[in-house]
């Protein structure tokens, strides 16, 4: 493992917040409080999705991987896990992040009630091509040019989703770390 630098590791070892400017926010008329100032969040969004020479690469989270976890595993470092969650629209870690398997099996008996009402409960009914069509017409039609589709599978599907995510291609970072360190210097206009 290559040993990070001490710039890389002052970045790295801090959270991205760190480098966020900060506003007075006033609490009432007479206090302020020094907060971080989140609207940089769409600066930093359109630069690692407009800046050149960032390139990426397709990966699977594995069950039960942390963003943290595929810094480390990707960059050896943990420390960019917010790049990660960042080049990946990644708001929530609880809803935008794919659950592993014990907390997707929770999440549907919380959300649905039990295993087996999320399996046999109708999400969609599909013709043949696959659109969306109503109950009335799904029995209408031929066995053969029809499908539905359960909770459980659609809220499967959407799990299985979030799970392929893009990383950013770790000859970059110092590029990136260096842009962002430059935006996040920089007062919002």
């Amino acid at each position: 493992m290559a040993v990070p630098t001490a710039q890389q590791e002052q970045f790295s070892n801090m959270s991205i917040f760190t480098y966020y400017p900060k506003i007075a926010y006033k609490v009432d008329d007479y206090n302020f409080l020094k907060a971080i100032d989140i609207n940089v969040v769409a600066k930093i969004k359109d630069f690692i999705t407009q800046y050149r020479g960032i390139s990426y690469s397709p990966y699977v989270v594995i069950d039960g991987e942390s963003p943290d976890f595929i810094s480390y595993k990707f960059y050896e470092d943990p420390g960019y896990d917010w790049i990660i969650l960042l080049t990946n629209n990644v708001h929530s870690i609880y809803d935008d992040w794919p659950r592993n398997s014990d907390t997707f099996k929770q999440y549907i008996i919380e959300k649905y009630g039990s295993l087996q009402n999320a399996m046999s409960t109708t999400k969609y009914y599909y013709d043949s091509n696959r659109n969306i069509i109503d109950v009335i017409e799904y029995t209408s039609l031929p066995s053969n040019s029809r499908s539905l589709e359960t909770v459980y599978e659609y809220e499967l599907e959407l799990n299985i989703r979030k799970s392929r995510i893009k990383l950013l291609n770790k000859a970059a970072i110092n590029s990136v770390e260096s842009g962002l360190r430059a935006i996040l210097s920089k007062p919002i206009l």
